[in-house]
């Protein structure tokens, strides 16, 4: 049973330490102030090199993660690599180096990003994906949390190359209803980057049961899901920074796009013609 409300395990090592900062011994506020300028610092440090960046003994650590509920230095350590791994922004963050060299940095991950994402991505697959989704009677695109933003450029992009293309859960509109629509010979399309809602592996299943093929666009934190999935493309999604880059997500996306648009046939093709000719009619752009 733990001793107090810090040392409840459903609690992350930041709200352990807010929860039990007032009754901490100064030495081991030290670390906890530390810890909470950059949790994620924990998964990468030793107990060693915690208390010489505290200023502090190895005593000291070892008193402070216990008080907290952690059995072990090493046990808060490797909650704090699960929270990484699930891309907590606070678990994520590291140093940012001010001017022109913190941009550089960031211009050099978003490359690699980029680089391990594509690289990875088969193209037999992709183009697969593009005829189906030419061919397929509806397609429904499903994105959540930062993913939404995902699922509506490629919604964006695939609504001018074919008809019956939209956004589950809509304004007005819920999951169930969305679901209810599919069937085989449909495409679902699941953005699955992480920090996914709980349910997410649920609704890729109800989607497959329908008979529609499945497409899972994720990154490598993924579990389940992908065995109800027709295809599954992964992207790289880590940096050092604080957030995840979703370069490599939107270049995948665009690949898809301009895929469909070389593979989906002459009738995809007469839908775009016909929508550039109404912005002609209607003068909606500029």
């Amino acid at each position: 049973m733990p001793k107090n409300p810090a040392e409840s395990p459903s609690k992350s090592l930041s709200l352990r330490i807010h929860g039990a900062y007032d009754h901490l011994p100064e030495q081991e506020r030290r670390i906890a102030d530390v810890l909470l300028q950059y949790p994620g610092d924990l998964a990468a440090h030793t107990a060693t090199e915690l208390a010489r960046r505290s200023g502090v003994s190895n005593a000291t650590v070892t008193r402070f993660f216990k008080r907290l509920g952690f059995e072990t230095f090493d046990a808060a350590r490797q909650a704090s690599r699960r929270l990484q791994m699930q891309g907590s922004p606070l678990h994520t963050a590291s140093r940012a180096t001010p001017g022109s060299e913190f941009l550089s940095a960031i211009l050099q991950e978003e490359i690699a990003v980029l680089d391990s994402t594509l690289s990875a991505l088969n193209p037999v697959t992709l183009r697969d994906i593009a005829e189906t989704i030419g061919a397929a009677r509806m397609v429904k695109i499903a994105g959540f949390r930062n993913s939404h933003a995902l699922a509506q450029y490629l919604a964006a992009g695939l609504s001018q190359l074919r008809p019956n293309t939209s956004l589950m859960a809509a304004p007005a509109q819920s999951m169930a209803e969305d679901l209810a629509q599919l069937r085989a010979g449909d495409v679902a399309v699941f953005m699955g980057l992480r920090r996914r809602p709980a349910a997410f592996t649920d609704l890729v299943k109800v989607a497959a049961e329908t008979g529609a093929s499945v497409l899972l666009i994720t990154d490598t934190s993924i579990r389940a899901a992908p065995a109800f999935a027709r295809w599954t493309l992964t992207s790289t999604v880590q940096t050092s920074q604080a957030f995840d880059s979703y370069v490599g997500a939107m270049a995948i996306l665009r690949a898809l796009v301009l895929s469909v648009a070389t593979h989906s046939g002459q009738d995809n093709r007469g839908h775009l013609e016909r929508v550039e000719a109404l912005h002609d009619t209607l003068s909606d752009l500029e």
